[in-house]
């Protein structure tokens, strides 16, 4: 192996459910392999979730479609925006929710947009999705927006912010943007006595694993007994002698748990291809 292993989860049931807010009844339609789901708007979301959020066209459905739908990134440079919440289950119990994109909403208008309590929970984690070449300005505003109404239900809430669409720039051009953004969220944060301890920067784009790797990060602790996991790994990966150890998911490739020693993109990249191979 290389001195590598890559560790492949059971399979995993994989299917896209719309969150239907103006439907009453049920409705299941079945697009080859995946499943599109309008449900009642009483069901409740999963206890182990990840809330998906940002402006319009920032990129968040085109990640899942991705990430999810196996879908090709030049088919869905022209995907319509998400006009109603979507779900997208994993096989661990979590549930990724593709929120509509949040379009100019003031503080009330969101709480009243946005159940609160959907960031309720030690086991729920928040992305936003910047798009870098887009408003950055209006999208941090409004992600200002998203964090004070979220940190007032859950102080210790995750926030992952996807610094999206970073193809095609220069790589000094992609370290000026995460600094700018950065700099500008954690002062706000800072002036507005909000808890930056657990907001997590990652730079991604459709065209490379950056978003499966940033998902990845984002499910990993959510996972039931996510430490047992780990702590075994590290001893599967020293009995065996390899350098690193995933636990993925092969429909998706998101690595559901890795083993504790230090990581790097190439060998991510690299454990992806192999399972392309297979």
């Amino acid at each position: 192996m290389n001195g590598y292993g890559a560790q492949s989860s059971t399979s995993m049931g994989m299917y896209r459910q719309g969150d239907g807010m103006e439907n009453e009844t049920g409705m299941t339609t079945e697009i080859g392999s995946t499943v599109l789901t309008h449900p009642k708007t009483s069901e409740q979301l999963a206890e182990r979730r990840v809330l998906f959020m940002g402006l319009p066209r920032s990129g968040k459905s085109s990640i899942l479609s991705v990430v999810f739908e196996n879908a090709h990134p030049y088919q869905i440079i022209s995907i319509l925006p998400t006009q109603e919440r979507m779900v997208y289950h994993m096989v661990t119990g979590i549930e990724i929710y593709d929120f509509p994109g949040i379009d100019d909403y003031a503080e009330t208008q969101f709480s009243n947009a946005v159940d609160p309590s959907v960031y309720s929970g030690d086991t729920t984690a928040l992305v936003y999705v910047v798009d870098s070449q887009g408003d950055i300005q209006g999208s941090l505003a409004t992600l200002f927006t998203v964090m004070r109404v979220a940190q007032a239900v859950n102080e210790q809430l995750p926030i992952h912010i996807f610094i999206h669409k970073v193809d095609g720039l220069s790589e000094e051009l992609k370290q000026d943007i995460q600094q700018d953004i950065q700099q500008r969220v954690l002062k706000n944060m800072g002036y507005e006595n909000l808890n930056s301890a657990f907001v997590y920067f990652h730079r991604t784009t459709i065209f490379d694993e950056s978003v499966r790797e940033a998902l990845s990060r984002v499910v990993q602790r959510l996972v039931p007994r996510y430490q047992n996991l780990e702590n075994l790994l590290n001893s599967f990966c020293t009995k065996s002698g390899l350098d690193k150890v995933f636990l993925f998911d092969v429909g998706t490739k998101i690595y559901l748990s890795m083993d504790s020693s230090p990581t790097e993109p190439q060998l991510y990249t690299f454990s992806c291809q192999t399972i392309d191979a297979m």
